[in-house]
């Protein structure tokens, strides 16, 4: 993956697929990349969730089943679009359908079930591939693939986003990989870009309208003070607003359960006690050392007031302020901080190999919450009012846990004094 390949490494330069992949992700999901990216799901997301109560009467309320699926139909879509372009939907009606029949079976095609015990799961993967050739084939048809200077457009409708561009480029360069192996890359990048996403949002939005009346108003207050003279979200504020972040952090805490495989590649090292030896391979738990008290105290961040780290906790990575902009020492709030929780907070893996899609991911959640509700009065309905949902632990160590069960909710346009944007 480093810019200077392993010493004694006879690969080509071309077919350094590690190396692209990771260069490709930091550059083009960073920076102005990142910002107009952000810019573009949002405005996407708000214009398809325009269609949802279009027709309805000012102040009227829509009943919807599920909360999960309403974010997995609309979130999958503005981000499919965000980051692929228009064309990848119009070419399967039911791909967003196929991508998460595929995509609930990910903790049995990881466990290697065969085709002939999960055949909807293998069928729906065949189609999504399929799908994938046939968007592929039609982009490299219309555009070009090598325009990703900085005067070339950030998005266009055939590939979408300079990072799609990109990935195609270095692909077509590496001989080995042919049209099903690149549509299997681009199947990994939706699953990157929406398998973990979703859910993060979902839990989210889920906890903030379980919380109590004060931390709803908080964060409300955050939103409000993140959107310019224009009416316009400013994403680069919103994300770094204290109490959002630790909404944030604390979804990704309790409801991200991955496994981080490593080996040493160059000499045996101890860990815990244990010798592990050279090129022996290991798994880091995320879920464990977030759940494990004795190491949140040995950090200094365990509190007496603190919840107990089984239980959501909206403010768990706020610390106070020490001094105020005169320099006294006055407490003047709160900040939010990880300091301290090396090993201890995990939900995008560690070290070189760490999600590149992170920072994209963060402004993905948050955003998603600020502009639903700022545009929208949210409330859920039936059991979920008096019930706590849980996450389906069936899902460790696959990413993001999804919630056991439906979780019925309404929702409704808000009514603005000026208009708003993004």
């Amino acid at each position: 993956m480093g810019n200077t390949p392993l010493k004694g490494s006879t690969t080509d330069h071309a077919h350094r697929i590690h190396f692209h992949q990771a260069r490709t992700s930091q550059k083009f999901l960073s920076n102005q990349h990142l910002w107009k990216l952000s810019s573009r799901y949002l405005q996407n997301l708000e214009e398809y969730l325009e269609t949802v109560i279009k027709g309805t009467p000012s102040q009227q309320w829509i009943e919807f089943p599920d909360l999960y699926h309403f974010l997995q139909v609309h979130v999958t879509r503005a981000m499919i679009h965000s980051l692929m372009g228009s064309h990848l939907l119009e070419t399967n009606s039911t791909f967003i359908e196929d991508f998460w029949t595929f995509d609930s079976h990910v903790p049995r095609l990881l466990r290697a079930f065969p085709r002939w015990m999960i055949p909807q799961a293998y069928q729906a993967r065949d189609r999504l591939l399929e799908t994938i050739k046939t968007w592929h084939a039609h982009a490299h048809a219309h555009a070009d693939c090598t325009k990703l200077a900085d005067d070339d457009p950030e998005w266009e409708p055939y590939f979408g986003s300079k990072l799609v561009r990109a990935r195609q480029e270095y692909a077509l360069k590496a001989h080995f990989m042919n049209a099903d192996a690149r549509a299997s890359e681009d199947l990994g990048l939706l699953m990157a870009s929406n398998g973990n996403a979703v859910p993060s949002v979902f839990w989210f939005i889920y906890e903030s309208l379980k919380s109590n009346s004060s931390v709803r108003g908080s964060l409300s207050g955050e939103v409000a003070a993140s959107t310019n003279h224009n009416g316009e979200l400013d994403i680069q504020k919103l994300i770094r607003q204290p109490l959002l972040q630790s909404m944030y952090a604390e979804v990704l805490r309790l409801y991200v359960g991955i496994g981080t495989a490593r080996q040493s590649d160059s000499e045996p090292f101890q860990l815990g006690g244990y010798q592990i030896p050279k090129r022996e391979p290991f798994i880091i738990f995320s879920r464990h050392p977030a759940l494990n008290s004795e190491a949140w105290a040995a950090a200094g961040r365990a509190r007496a007031e603190t919840a107990p780290l089984d239980e959501f906790y909206p403010e768990r990575f706020l610390v106070p302020k020490t001094k105020n902009e005169s320099g006294s020492s006055e407490k003047t709030g709160f900040d939010f901080s990880l300091e301290g929780l090396a090993g201890l907070w995990l939900p995008y893996g560690g070290g070189q190999r760490m999600c590149p899609g992170r920072h994209f991911a963060k402004n993905e959640i948050i955003g998603t919450f600020a502009l639903l509700t700022r545009e929208y009065d949210m409330e859920l309905t039936g059991s979920a009012r008096h019930q706590h949902t849980k996450p389906d632990l069936r899902w460790f160590p696959s990413g993001a846990l999804p919630p056991v069960g439906k979780v019925p909710f309404r929702i409704r346009k808000r009514v603005h004094s000026t208009p708003r944007g993004l």
